[in-house]
C-alpha cells in the first residue's frame, strides 16, 4: 500500500497485461455504493484524462473487480512534498523554484483545458527521484463552467490551510484560485512555516480573506527579494492584483533566474539524496520601521489620520537581491518661513509645499503649523525657529527646519537650515534661487532634496525632479488656498476647509489633494455621500499625484467606502515603501481594527506611538485597542494617561467608560458619560448612547426608551441624521427586548428613512425579522448582498440566518450564519452562530460560540460596528444563551449564567425573560 485517505487507500500494483507498474486507488468498500463518491472518482477521471501533459498524474482506466471499484493510474516512484517536508527533506534554492516552476507547467497545462485543481496542495505533489515533479489527484476538480467553491449542500470543498479567499468564501473558482494555494505552497517551501495559523478552522480561512502575510522575507531576510515578490502577488487577496494566469508565474521565475548574482542555473533535473537533514535555523521577523503625517478623521472610536500631501518615488526593481537597509525614523518641526517679500501668497504656501518635499523620503515625517492641534499643542502667534524648536523638543522631535524667502532682483531667494532639536547644532543647509513667482515652489522642492540628501536619503535625482515636478504642477494661488484649507482643516473649521479646497479646485480643476481635503472636510460633516464623490474625483486626477500620494489617495478611498480589506493592504502598501510613516501605522492599525484584528492593529498604534510618544491620538487609538481585546485595566490606564495629555479629546472618555464597564464599575462609567455629555454638542450625543446603552444592560428598558426618543429628536434638529439613526436602531433593539413588536418596526423603519448605512440597514432587518416583518428584512438584506465589498455580504447573509432561525430551520441558519462569518469575522455573527447551534442541540458547538462572546471577544461587545456607539446592552443574554447550553450539557453548574443574568437585569423588573431565567435557576 502506498498511502491511504478518507476515500480510501492507493496501491502500488502490476498491470499484467502489459507488465508495467501502475497505482491502483481504490474506494473503501463502505462508501463505494454512494453516488457522490463515485461521482468525483468518475471525475477525476475524466478531467484528468483531459490533461496531457509530463507534469499531471496519468490517469489510465476505472474498473471494477469482485465489487471493488478502483482507477488505474501512472506509478510515480517518488513520495509527496508534504511527508518529504515533514520528514525534514531540505531544498536548495535551486531545487525550490524548479518544483514550482513544474507544478506551474501543470498548471498551465490543466488551465489551458478550462480545468481548476481546487485542492492543490504538497500532498498532491510528488517528486520522483529523477527531480520530476507531478500533480495529482483531481478528485474535486471542476472546468471552469462549473459551480463555485461549495457542494450543493453548502459544504467547502478542498483544504482549508490552502484554500483561495474566493473558496473560503464560497464563491465562484477560477484558475486563479490554484495560483493563491501555489502561493502558499511556496511560501511554505521558502520559509518553512505557514503564512497563515489559527486553532479554528474558520479562523484558518478568516485570516487568509482579513490579513496579509507577513512576507516571507520577514520570516528569513536571505530569502530573494525577487522570490519573495512572486509569492506575494500569488498571494494577493484581490484578484485583479494576483497573477492571472501560471505562465506569467513562470515568465517572472525565469526572469529572475536570469538575475546576475541571484541565482546560478543548473542543468538538469532536481534530483533527491539518498539522506536529508532538517535545518532548524529560522530568522525571526523584524517589525518594519514608522513614520508620521497630520489630519484626523474620524472612524469609530479610533482617529485615522489622513496624510494631505506626500511627495517622492522610491523605485526598486521588482527582481533585486534586496531591500536597502531601513532609515532610522526623523521627526521634524517646520518653523514659519521669514518671509521678506511683503507678498501674503507666500505665507503659509511655503510651509505646506516644503513638508509635501521633505516626506518624499520615506524615513521623514514633517509637521507645520497645521498639525499643532492634533499634536495636542495650542496654537501659537509666531512659529519661529525657537518657537518650533521648543515644540520639537516637547514632542520628542529630532529635528527642526527653518527658512527664509528673500527678494532678488526679478526674482527671489531662498534658504532652508536643519538643526537638531536638543542642540541646536546645524544638520544642513541649502539654497536655491526662483526667477520668478511660479517657480519659488519648485526652487523649494530643490532645496529640500538638498536637506533629505544631507540626512541620508538615497532617492535617485531623476526620481527627485520628477517627484518635484509632480509637486510644483499646480499654481502658486492653487496651493496657497490648499494651505489655509488645511490649516482650517486641522482646526476642526470643516466647513471653512471645505470653502478653501473648493476654491483651490476653482484655480486648478486638476488639483487632486484638494479634491481629497473636500473628502476628509465632508466627512467630518457626516456627508458621506459627498465625501466619496470628492474622493473618487481626486483618484481622477491620481496622475499627477507622486507615489506617496497615490498610496494615502487610495488608502483614504477605501476608508471612506468601508473596504477595509483593501484599506489595509493599501496601507500596508505604502508602508512598504515609506517604512517611517507614522500615519501610515495609525490609519492601517484602524483598518485592522475595522477587520476585528486586534493584534494587528495594536502592534501598529503601537509602532506609531514609538516614533511620536507624545502624540495623544495613537495613545488614544491603542488604549480603545486594548478594551476592544478585553484588557479593560489596561485600556483604563492608558486612556487617563491619554486624557492627561489631551483632556479635550472627546471620544477618549468613550474608551475610558468601556474599560470601567469591562471591570464592572458601572457608577464609575455612568459618571464618565456625564462628563462626556459636557464636552459639547457631539460629546452629549454619544453620552445619551452610552448612558441609554448602561439602561439597556442593566433592563431599564423604559429609562432607555426616554433617553433615545429625546437624543433622537437633539440629533435630527442638529441635522445628524446617522446619529438619529443610531439612536433609533437601538431603540427598536430595546423594544424587541421589550417584546413591543410594532414600537420596534416604527424605530427601525424611522432609522433607515434617516440612513443608508450598513449597519442601519443591517439592525433595522433583525428587527424586522424579530417582529414577523420578513419582507422588509429581505429588501434590506438583498441591499447589502448586492454590495460589492466582504461586510454588508456578511451582514446580508447573518440576515439569511436570523430569518431561517426565526423559521425553525436552525440548519439553515449555521449554514448562513458559517458563510457570513467566514467573509466578515464579527461579535453578532459569532452570537448569532451560538443560538442557531443551540436550537439544533449542537451543545458543544454553542458552548465554543458564547464562550467567545463572553470571554475572547468580550471587548467587541462595548462597540459592535467599531463607530463609537455603545452596544454592551447586547451582552447580558449571552450569560443566559450559556445558561440553556449548559443545562442541556447537564453541566452541574449551569445556574450559575442564569443567576449571573439575573444579577445584571434582575433588580429593573423590566425584562420579559426573567420569570423564565429565574424558573431555570432554581
Amino acid at each position: 500500500m502506498l498511502g491511504e485517505g478518507g476515500m480510501g487507500a492507493v496501491y502500488k500494483a502490476r498491470d499484467r497485461e502489459v507488465g508495467h507498474l501502475v497505482a491502483l486507488k481504490v474506494i473503501r468498500p463502505e462508501l463505494a455504493n454512494q453516488q457522490v463518491i463515485l461521482n468525483r472518482f468518475k471525475q477525476e477521471l475524466i478531467l484528468a484524462r483531459q490533461i496531457t501533459h509530463k507534469n499531471v498524474i496519468r490517469i489510465f482506466d476505472l474498473g471494477q473487480a469482485e465489487g471493488i471499484k478502483f482507477i488505474t493510474m501512472e506509478f510515480v516512484e517518488g513520495r509527496d512534498l508534504h511527508s518529504l517536508l515533514k520528514d525534514g527533506r531540505v531544498f536548495t534554492l535551486n531545487e525550490k523554484v524548479r518544483i514550482i516552476q513544474q507544478v506551474c507547467r501543470a498548471l498551465e497545462a490543466a488551465h489551458a483545458e478550462g480545468v481548476v485543481h481546487r485542492d492543490l496542495k504538497p500532498h498532491n505533489i510528488m517528486v520522483e527521484e529523477s527531480g520530476r515533479v507531478v500533480v495529482m489527484d483531481f478528485g474535486i476538480a471542476r472546468s471552469m463552467e462549473g459551480t463555485g467553491g461549495q457542494t450543493s449542500t453548502g459544504a467547502l470543498l478542498g483544504t482549508p490551510a490552502y484554500m483561495s479567499p474566493e473558496q473560503a468564501k464560497g464563491d465562484k473558482v477560477d484558475t486563479r484560485s490554484d495560483l493563491f494555494s501555489l502561493g502558499i505552497i511556496f511560501y511554505e517551501l521558502l520559509t518553512g512555516c505557514a503564512p497563515f495559523e489559527s486553532e479554528t478552522m474558520v479562523g484558518l480561512l478568516l485570516k487568509r480573506i482579513q490579513e496579509r502575510p507577513i512576507p516571507p522575507v520577514g520570516r528569513d531576510p536571505a530569502i530573494p527579494q525577487g522570490l519573495n515578490d512572486v509569492v506575494l502577488r500569488l498571494m494577493a487577496v484581490d484578484l485583479a492584483q494576483r497573477y492571472q494566469t501560471a505562465h506569467e508565474v513562470l515568465q517572472d521565475l525565469q526572469a529572475w533566474q536570469g538575475a546576475p548574482d541571484t541565482f546560478r542555473t543548473v542543468a538538469g533535473t532536481l534530483a533527491l539524496p539518498q539522506q536529508t537533514q532538517l535545518s532548524a535555523t529560522m530568522v525571526a521577523p523584524q517589525p518594519p520601521a514608522v513614520k508620521k503625517r497630520t489630519h484626523w478623521v474620524w472612524v469609530g472610536g479610533a482617529t485615522i489620520v489622513v496624510l494631505l500631501g506626500a511627495a517622492g518615488f522610491i523605485f526598486r526593481d521588482r527582481f533585486s537581491s534586496g531591500p536597502p537597509a531601513p532609515h532610522s525614523p526623523v521627526t521634524m518641526m517646520i518653523a514659519d518661513f521669514n518671509n521678506h517679500t511683503g507678498d501674503p501668497i507666500f505665507d503659509g504656501t511655503l510651509e505646506s509645499t516644503l513638508k509635501l518635499a521633505l516626506e518624499g523620503a520615506g524615513f521623514i515625517s514633517a509637521y507645520d503649523r497645521g498639525q499643532l492641534k492634533n499634536l495636542g499643542v495650542a496654537p501659537v502667534d509666531k512659529l519661529d525657529e525657537a518657537a518650533a524648536s521648543k515644540i520639537a523638543l516637547s514632542q520628542g522631535m529630532g529635528a527642526v527646519v527653518s527658512g527664509s524667502l528673500e527678494p532678488q532682483g526679478s526674482g527671489y531667494a531662498l534658504a532652508l537650515k536643519a538643526v537638531q532639536a536638543v542642540t541646536g547644532a546645524t544638520l544642513a543647509t541649502a539654497q536655491d534661487t526662483a526667477a520668478n513667482k511660479d517657480q519659488v515652489l519648485f526652487a523649494i522642492t530643490k532645496a529640500a532634496a538638498s536637506i533629505r540628501k544631507a540626512l541620508g536619503d538615497s532617492t535617485s535625482d531623476s526620481n527627485q525632479r520628477f517627484a518635484a515636478e509632480t509637486l510644483t504642477a499646480s499654481s502658486l494661488e492653487s496651493v496657497h488656498e490648499y494651505a489655509q484649507a488645511m490649516d482650517e482643516l486641522s482646526n476642526s473649521k470643516n466647513e471653512e476647509a471645505l470653502k478653501g479646497f473648493s476654491r483651490a479646485v476653482d484655480v486648478d480643476s486638476n488639483f487632486g489633494l484638494a479634491y481629497a481635503g473636500m473628502a476628509i472636510a465632508s466627512e467630518n460633516l457626516d456627508r458621506h455621500e459627498d465625501a466619496e464623490k470628492y474622493i473618487r474625483e481626486a483618484l481622477q486626477h491620481i496622475d499627477r499625484m507622486t507615489e506617496r500620494e497615490r498610496y494615502r489617495t487610495r488608502g483614504m478611498f477605501y476608508y471612506i467606502t468601508r473596504d477595509w480589506q483593501k484599506c489595509t493592504d493599501e496601507y500596508g502598501a505604502r508602508i512598504a515603501q515609506f517604512s517611517s510613516d507614522v500615519a501610515a501605522h495609525n490609519n492601517l492599525g484602524v483598518c485592522y481594527s475595522q477587520l476585528r484584528n486586534m493584534p494587528k492593529a495594536l502592534e501598529e498604534m503601537q509602532r506609531a506611538a514609538d516614533i511620536l510618544p507624545k502624540k495623544a491620538t495613537y495613545r488614544f487609538n491603542h488604549a480603545l485597542y486594548q478594551a476592544y481585546s478585553g484588557n479593560f485595566q489596561v485600556a483604563e490606564t492608558e486612556v487617563q494617561a491619554a486624557l492627561r495629555m489631551n483632556p479635550g479629546y472627546v471620544k477618549g472618555y468613550l474608551t475610558l467608560a468601556y474599560s470601567q464597564l469591562g471591570q464592572n464599575q458601572i457608577e464609575q462609567a455612568q459618571t464618565t458619560y456625564r462628563t462626556l455629555e459636557n464636552t459639547g454638542a457631539l460629546g452629549g450625543s454619544l453620552a445619551a448612547s452610552g448612558v441609554a446603552d448602561i439602561a439597556v444592560y442593566e433592563g431599564r428598558y423604559n429609562d432607555a426608551v426616554r433617553i433615545l426618543d429625546k437624543a433622537a429628536a437633539a440629533d435630527v434638529s442638529a441635522g445628524k441624521m446617522n446619529l438619529a439613526a443610531d439612536k433609533f436602531t437601538a431603540l427598536a433593539y430595546v423594544q424587541t427586548l421589550r417584546g413591543q413588536k410594532a414600537a420596534a418596526v416604527a424605530a427601525a423603519q424611522r432609522a433607515v428613512d434617516l440612513s443608508n448605512s450598513v449597519k442601519t440597514r443591517f439592525l433595522a432587518a433583525r428587527a424586522f425579522i424579530e417582529a414577523g416583518e420578513t419582507a422588509k428584512a429581505k429588501m434590506l438584506q438583498t441591499s447589502l448582498a448586492n454590495e460589492l465589498i466582504a461586510e454588508p455580504q456578511a451582514y446580508a447573509k447573518l440576515i439569511d440566518g436570523d430569518i431561517a432561525l426565526k423559521g425553525g430551520d436552525a440548519r439553515a441558519a449555521i449554514q448562513s450564519f458559517v458563510q457570513g462569518n467566514v467573509l466578515f469575522d464579527t461579535w453578532i455573527g459569532h452570537f448569532d452562530l451560538g443560538r442557531a447551534y443551540l436550537e439544533a442541540a449542537a451543545y458543544t458547538d454553542a458552548d465554543s460560540e458564547f464562550d467567545r462572546c463572553m470571554t475572547k471577544r468580550r471587548g467587541e461587545a462595548m462597540e459592535l460596528f467599531m463607530d463609537d456607539v455603545p452596544t454592551y446592552g447586547y451582552l447580558p443574554p449571552v450569560y443566559y444563551y450559556i445558561g440553556r447550553v449548559r443545562e442541556g450539557l447537564k453541566s452541574p453548574g449551569f445556574a450559575d449564567s442564569y443567576k449571573a443574568y439575573l444579577q445584571i437585569r434582575g433588580k429593573a423588573g423590566e425584562d420579559p425573560l426573567l420569570n423564565e431565567v429565574r424558573r431555570r435557576a432554581q
